[in-house]
């Protein structure tokens, strides 16, 4: 079947909407279904209540499963009081679009920062930013920046230069206090990411300990973080070479698309290889635009034209064939060498690996992270813990890639953002 065919079948059948959130932070599992999990330290998640937080208790052991689960049971949430804002942001080619939530009176503000393909009214998007306003404060939220529409917002750059992508959210955050709405309400600042989004929180993190932020940020919360970024995106491209070609979009959908979860105590109804299959489709789906639109936006001409009836396809159909190893080594780095000055990709990739980005946090920078994230490596979480003592971090015995993130637990600690508690690792046992 040719991309064009796969394309529409992509569209029409809903895989994107079941499964590519899963890399923007897909969430937690069916509620009611649990199983205790153990860990040691005060504020470690545990099968009893600690640190005036309810047990964390999850039951999925199949971390692929959990994090696949979990963004399929989230609820659409209506949220009556969140408005759309357009922001003069310096230096963006474009008005930035932004979502938030204000309070009639001054407020403490909540920046939340979706995953790599996370949009701010999605379920997803909608669920963390409900729960904070809920809590009296002001709630800011916006599109990935890793998202084609960014690209021609910003004007900044390629996508894949994390750091540029911090600097971005940096102005958007700016351009948003100095709006007429909200100018003079906000008490404090709290930044909280997941996923590609928690590497973003990370980066202002750095940022303001080394005091380069135009505003002052109280709390910074970063959930599972990718913790080497360049080997999940190689990981995900092995799974696009070794499972997604078993099957057709059409039979990813049919079997993913509105599934209701299993008990954990059940059966994992999907093999390992068909779950790893539908993540990788759906981010594939992802990056062909993103490579489609940075050609086309920076004027790259990298990829063939077609004629007038056929163009969009043919590019579609040539960048389909690129993993994010290749659109790193031949489309971000190239063009941030020239722009930049960069040496090597480690330029753009070494600055936010995750025990780097740790050593460079602010006391109220804090980490949780599930051990068994299918994005990260076992060696790779082994040095990360190493890395993390003295530091404000929370390793969690399960919960797969943010698949705890709808759980009673991860709701108690996200309301725990302006608490600064002395700096500690919680680093639990391995869950039965």
């Amino acid at each position: 079947m040719r991309l064009r065919e796969v394309w529409q079948a992509g569209h029409s059948c809903g895989l994107r909407g079941v499964v590519y959130g899963v890399l923007a932070a897909a969430a937690a599992m069916q509620a009611g279904f649990h199983e205790r999990a153990r860990a040691a330290s005060s504020d470690a998640p545990g099968g009893t209540a600690q640190g005036g937080l309810p047990a964390y208790e999850f039951g999925y052991k199949d971390p692929l499963y959990a994090t696949i689960a979990g963004y399929l049971s989230i609820k659409d949430i209506e949220l009556k009081n969140q408005k759309s804002y357009k922001l003069k942001v310096v230096d963006f080619r474009k008005e930035a679009p932004v979502r938030a939530i204000l309070q009639p009176q001054e407020a403490p503000l909540v920046v939340v920062l979706l995953g790599i393909d996370g949009k701010s009214d999605s379920p997803l998007g909608r669920l963390w930013a409900s729960w904070y306003a809920e809590a009296g404060n002001h709630v800011l939220t916006f599109d990935s920046t890793f998202l084609p529409r960014f690209i021609e917002i910003s004007g900044r750059g390629v996508t894949g230069n994390l750091m540029s992508e911090s600097e971005c959210v940096r102005d958007i955050i700016a351009a948003f206090l100095e709006h007429e709405d909200v100018k003079g309400k906000v008490s404090k600042i709290g930044i909280v990411g997941m996923s590609y989004g928690a590497l973003e929180a990370l980066r202002l993190g750095e940022l303001s300990a080394a005091g380069k932020l135009p505003f002052k940020v109280e709390a910074i919360q970063a959930y599972s973080p990718p913790i080497r970024l360049q080997k999940t995106g190689e990981l995900i491209d092995q799974w696009h070479n070794e499972d997604r070609w078993n099957y057709t979009l059409v039979q990813l959908a049919g079997k993913l698309a509105g599934h209701t979860p299993v008990p954990p105590d059940q059966l994992v109804p999907f093999s390992d290889s068909l779950m790893r299959a539908g993540i990788a489709a759906a981010f594939r789906l992802t990056l062909v635009d993103v490579i489609v639109r940075n050609d086309k936006t920076y004027k790259l001409r990298m990829l063939p034209s077609g004629n007038q009836f056929d163009d969009e396809y043919v590019k579609q159909d040539y960048a389909a064939a690129w993993g994010y190893g290749k659109f790193m080594d031949d489309m971000c780095f190239p063009y941030w060498e020239r722009k930049a000055g960069f040496k090597s990709l480690s330029d753009l990739t070494d600055p936010i690996q995750l025990p780097t980005l740790l050593q460079k946090q602010p006391p109220c920078s804090e980490l949780i992270l599930a051990e068994d994230d299918p994005f990260d490596l076992p060696e790779d979480v082994a040095e990360l813990k190493k890395a993390a003592a003295n530091k404000r971090a929370v390793f969690l015995p399960r919960g797969g890639h943010l698949g705890y993130v709808n759980e009673p637990w991860t709701k108690a600690k996200l309301l725990t953002l302006f608490k600064s508690p002395a700096p500690q690792t919680a680093v639990s046992q391995p869950g039965k």
